[in-house]
């Protein structure tokens, strides 16, 4: 090969010679280049996804942590109905009942005057996940404006 271009005139000489820097930097950006660039941008795009998970498992599990009781399910045995249905009515913001009373060991009665229904029904809700009661009696008189008047008796869940 360098005889071969021992043979051309100067002026062919520098047309290969030119020639071949331009193919050889042209074969260097497409085998070396151009994939070390796109496996940058493919690590950069996959990296910012990671990030996304993360923060949303981050926020997941500070939601968790809010959602999950504060209680075990032990702890809030041994405790007296009436205190697990007071500790509910704070927790979601009810007003106090107008009349709570226990009914024996395991049971406990609760009249509530002008509440919102659906604070109410989060209540009871929240007691039966949180404080192993069981709402054995309900009875909703409807007020304006979504408000209710209820009684509600509870007992402990067998």
């Amino acid at each position: 090969m360098n005889a071969w271009l021992q043979g051309l005139n100067p002026r062919e000489r520098a047309l290969v010679l030119g020639a071949m820097v331009v193919v050889g930097l042209i074969g260097a950006y497409v085998f070396v280049a151009e994939p070390l660039w796109a496996r940058l941008v493919e690590q950069r795009e996959r990296l910012e996804s990671q990030r996304a998970l993360l923060a949303w498992m981050q926020d997941s599990a500070a939601e968790v942590q809010r959602l999950r009781p504060s209680a075990t399910a032990a702890e809030t045995s041994t405790k007296a109905p009436y205190l697990v249905l007071d500790e509910a009515v704070r927790r979601t913001g009810l007003p106090a009942p107008a009349r709570l009373e226990p009914r024996g060991r395991d049971g406990t009665l609760a009249q509530f005057e002008n509440v919102p229904f659906n604070r109410l029904i989060a209540m009871l809700a929240d007691v039966e996940r949180r404080g192993n009661l069981t709402v054995t009696e309900v009875s909703v008189t409807r007020r304006d404006g979504g408000a209710v008047n209820a009684s509600v008796s509870l007992s402990r869940a067998p």
